[in-house]
């Protein structure tokens, strides 16, 4: 199956220009959480993305910034990780996977953006097990901590532990 027939077409976008705040309003009226980010509205040429998690962390973090003096350029993922129409759509999902994102737009032969995959759209196009193990394949992925925290932790020794407790209650 083609990435062309599962996507979600013609999603709203905004320019790296744009205040946040047009990325938000673009979430709240289309109940989403990621806005493709193009270079120009005419072109629709993909350069990044911006999701609820990029937004929020960033006025965050920047807690001196209101919302609307931000720009999604200040707060916006890039370069940004895309599939073509034409591409299968376990491409989509390796992508997803290996970059632990949730939602992967879609370009044409000119890398404008014409469409966007999400989890929901897996899950509500693709049939039976296969939409069923996609997803979880790609939470999976997401959720795997990453960095230090990655590291498999110690595991205690039962026998140093008893030993440590006899200790204390000894005081």
């Amino acid at each position: 199956m083609k990435c062309a027939e599962i996507m979600t077409p013609n999603p709203k976008m905004c320019v790296p220009e744009d205040n946040v705040s047009v990325a938000v309003d673009i979430m709240w009226d289309c109940d989403c959480g990621a806005v493709p980010v193009v270079k120009d509205m005419e072109s629709k040429e993909l350069v990044g993305i911006v999701t609820d998690r990029d937004i929020a962390i960033h006025i965050v973090k920047h807690a001196h910034s209101h919302p609307s003096q931000v720009k999604v350029a200040g707060c916006m993922s890039f370069p940004a990780i895309y599939v073509g129409l034409e591409d299968v759509v376990e491409k989509a999902t390796e992508s997803m996977g290996e970059n632990k994102i949730r939602r992967v737009p879609v370009v044409d032969q000119n890398l404008s953006c014409v469409g966007i995959i999400s989890q929901a759209d897996l899950l509500s196009r693709l049939t039976g097990t296969e939409a069923l193990e996609a997803v979880y394949t790609i939470l999976e992925q997401i959720s795997a901590p990453h960095g230090k925290e990655a590291e498999e932790p110690t595991k205690p020794d039962p026998a140093k532990s008893d030993d440590a407790d006899k200790k204390s209650e000894q005081g």
